[in-house]
């Protein structure tokens, strides 16, 4: 994905960029072979779900995060996730960014091995594409990836 600097990039805040449209695409008509979850432990009580990451047959992965600040979905690089895992785990003394196998989670278990049709994207007005939700169409069964203000990602059956 070319690196535009934010300030140069005349994409709105609030939607992808084409770059990242373009890289949803690459994953269209792949099988999805496993799943993460990348936990973000705020305190010994809470934690949000900060990334999701998508393994495909091909060997290619998609990485979607929340980022640090919840304000859009983005694809992340597995650099950037370790990279923001140290920089937590100084501040905090401790591991803060736990990983999870989520394929025999129920939501993931009937589409692990299934092929991803298409992930679809919400117009925002501009005629671009929103950055707080994608469905990912696995045909019989979608998978909503939704932003929440507080919560980082929330995952669903549509």
């Amino acid at each position: 994905m070319p690196d535009i600097p934010h300030a140069q990039d005349p994409t709105p805040p609030d939607c992808f960029r084409q770059a990242e449209v373009e890289t949803f695409q690459t994953f269209e008509d792949q099988r999805l072979a496993t799943v993460n979850y990348y936990l973000w432990r705020a305190n010994s009580k809470t934690s949000f779900l900060y990334a999701v990451e998508l393994f495909f047959d091909h060997g290619e992965t998609l990485l979607l995060s929340c980022g640090e600040d919840s304000e859009a979905i983005q694809i992340i690089t597995p650099g950037s996730l370790v990279e923001t895992a140290k920089k937590l785990q100084l501040l905090h003394s401790e591991a803060v960014i736990q990983r999870i196998v989520a394929n025999i989670q129920p939501l993931w278990r009937d589409v692990v091995g299934e092929t991803l049709q298409e992930i679809r994207l919400s117009r925002h007005e501009s005629g671009l594409y929103q950055n707080d939700a994608l469905l990912l169409n696995f045909g019989e069964k979608q998978i909503l990836i939704e932003l929440s203000e507080k919560e980082g990602l929330i995952l669903g059956e549509y």
